[in-house]
């Protein structure tokens, strides 16, 4: 029971999926061979926390007969009011070690994240909801990192290996970020949002996600510059993909608060432990 409570409080708090945040930049400077900025690090993974509990402030409409997280939610108001102001603070102090560029150039990403929660209806445009979210993630853990990197240096933020991780990294994260419309499905509903789950049914967006992971395996199979890690990104996209195949908005929500946001942590580790442990992964992915 005590464990519940943990993994409740790590899932429905969101600093799991804070965690995976911090863990897909990481992921970034790793591909790239550059040392970890750990400072943008801590910055994605503070900003993600504060983004994700906004919505406390600005939905009212909480109740506790809706969902295990909205019972948890309703019961813990306080505590996640808190960890927004201290995760506000964290990225406000944060964002100071950064270039006067950097800043400009997050703040219309961030903007644009805050704003999809609130009353602006950019969800409501069909098939956004999902591509909003993508689309962020992409910046924050993929393209700031590499304008770090590089010094905003375009030709060599969006070099031709560079754009192919970014493409990869999208191409991981949208069938993820759509397949939650499909436990959203019921709500989305009751709301007139028009998510790709509402307009066509739970099965064609399987199908358009495991599309998708069609292309992220074509292009992690075919590109050169992911060949030391195309073992364990294939791996991680089957293992993402079967869970994805098996989605239903009956499904718990642990088994897309964990199972599915974990997908992200379990590349993570492939891509780190392929690094530190190179021998042993080779060994294991040989027929890769």
């Amino acid at each position: 029971m005590k464990i519940k409570k943990w993994i409740d409080f790590l899932l429905y708090s969101n600093i799991f999926i804070s965690v995976c945040a911090a863990g897909l930049t990481a992921e970034t400077y790793r591909f790239v061979h550059s040392q970890i900025n750990l400072g943008y690090i801590v910055f994605v993974f503070a900003s993600t926390l504060a983004l994700y509990n906004f919505p406390v402030f600005i939905q009212t409409n909480f109740s506790p007969e809706q969902s295990e997280r909205h019972m948890w939610v309703f019961e813990n108001k306080k505590m996640l009011i808190v960890l927004f102001v201290l995760a506000v603070i964290a990225s406000g102090i944060f964002v100071f070690f950064f270039s006067l560029k950097f800043i400009l150039c997050f703040v219309p990403v961030a903007g644009t994240a805050f704003a999809y929660f609130l009353p602006l209806h950019l969800r409501s445009i069909t098939g956004l909801k999902a591509g909003i979210v993508a689309l962020v993630w992409t910046c924050v853990t993929v393209v700031f990192p590499l304008l770090l990197i590089f010094d905003f240096n375009l030709a060599d933020t969006f070099s031709n290996e560079n754009s192919v991780l970014l493409l990869q990294n999208f191409l991981f994260i949208f069938p993820l970020c759509l397949i939650f419309n499909v436990r959203d499905i019921e709500a989305d509903r009751q709301t007139g949002l028009k998510t790709l789950p509402v307009i066509y049914g739970t099965r064609a967006t399987i199908v358009i996600c495991l599309i998708f992971f069609v292309f992220f395996s074509m292009l992690v199979a075919l590109s050169s510059s992911l060949r030391e890690d195309r073992g364990v990104l294939l791996i991680s996209a089957t293992a993402t993909a079967a869970l994805i195949l098996f989605a239903s908005e009956k499904r718990s929500e642990y088994y897309y608060s964990l199972w599915v946001d974990g997908m992200i942590l379990l590349q993570v580790g492939l891509v780190v432990g392929i690094k530190f442990f190179p021998k042993f992964f080779l060994s294991q992915l040989g027929t890769f």
